[in-house]
């Protein structure tokens, strides 16, 4: 089971939005002026998990466009703090402090249940399986099972995407009211990706309507014309919607007399793994 990225927990500690609040922080858009210190920090974080094997100063320097001496003084208080340090070929790779994030998401109790559950559906329909949280107007996936298929519809941990045109995104934003989505969404900017994507307020509220009295949510493809995923609610401890859990499937292999099928399996892991929280 892939489990959220160690930069995707970094960034959702740092109230960011990974690449997306990356690239919304370098054109300051909607007023938003980033810490520049801080912006540089995750971009070496970035950097670096692109490189496993480490790179050296002057090569962060001219891939990130970060004068020596700013470099160095970022590396070296990332050094003291254990973030990262320097291999046997003098080179900065991530250090012990950077991995202690994934320690202690993975034993997070909603990445700890899911897995045996998420690992038994896949299992059982053969196609991906996913666990996404909500992050404002988008969703991150944070877990992932895959099918052994070689045509799929492949999603890493970490990777983010826009709410309202997903199966998981529509049945988490389902949980606001109308009035709380129109406030979310006030000059949202909807953009037609393919036929069926959801592209003015009206069709986003109708949609998380349907998912509100169905308790579950489809993904026709919305975001991608060659997929069709089914999602439901995933809840704690006090029946608060945290996460949400899909099916997803390329329409090659999607069989429309089986989504009442699909339909049942996803809000039955859903529930099981809501029950699993609910018992802590």
């Amino acid at each position: 089971m892939s489990l959220l990225c160690p930069y995707a927990i970094l960034v959702s500690m740092l109230n960011s939005d990974g690449k997306e609040m990356s690239k919304m922080s370098k054109t300051a858009k909607d007023g938003f002026i980033p810490v520049k210190s801080a912006d540089r920090v995750l971009d070496i974080f970035e950097e670096l998990l692109k490189q496993p094997n480490g790179l050296s100063t002057n090569e962060l320097g001219q891939r990130l466009q970060i004068a020596g001496s700013s470099l160095h003084a970022l590396i070296q208080t990332m050094l003291h703090r254990k973030y990262v340090k320097i291999n046997e070929e003098r080179k900065v790779v991530l250090g012990n402090k950077f991995y202690e994030f994934v320690g202690v998401y993975a034993n997070d109790p909603l990445i700890v249940q899911s897995k045996p559950i998420m690992k038994a559906l896949s299992k059982r329909v053969n196609e991906n399986i996913h666990l996404a949280i909500l992050e404002g107007t988008d969703i991150v996936f944070i877990a992932c099972e895959q099918t052994t298929h070689p045509i799929r519809y492949f999603v890493e941990p970490g990777q983010t995407q826009k709410a309202h045109l997903t199966a998981v995104g529509k049945m988490l934003l389902s949980q606001y009211s109308d009035k709380r989505i129109q406030e979310m969404y006030a000059n949202y900017p909807f953009e037609k990706i393919t036929d069926n994507t959801i592209d003015s307020m009206d069709k986003l509220l109708e949609k998380l309507e349907f998912s509100r009295t169905r308790g579950y949510s489809l993904d026709d493809g919305e975001a991608y014309s060659g997929s069709k995923c089914y999602a439901g609610p995933i809840y704690d401890q006090s029946h608060r919607m945290i996460a949400s859990l899909s099916i997803s499937i390329p329409f090659l292999r999607v069989e429309n007399d089986r989504d009442e099928e699909m339909i049942s399996l996803v809000k039955e892991a859903c529930r099981q793994l809501s029950s699993r929280l609910a018992d802590g």
